[in-house]
């Protein structure tokens, strides 16, 4: 769901575009059937609040 803008929940920054976000990218981590972990094929973006550092989400970037 695309909205306007994103409002921080931890320091209630608002924020309009991911040009005011931080980003990171991190490996994708997958379970094991029978316990244990183990890296997956992909890796995602993790989307920071520039003000706070707090974690908004996991994603990919459009690119349109």
């Amino acid at each position: 769901m695309a909205t306007d803008h994103i409002t921080c929940p931890e320091c209630g920054e608002e924020i309009g575009s991911t040009d005011q976000m931080d980003v990171e990218e991190v490996q994708e981590i997958r379970s094991k059937p029978r316990g244990g972990i183990g890296y997956g094929d992909a890796t995602q973006n993790l989307y920071l609040c520039k003000n706070c550092r707090k974690p908004l989400g996991i994603g990919t970037r459009d690119t349109e």
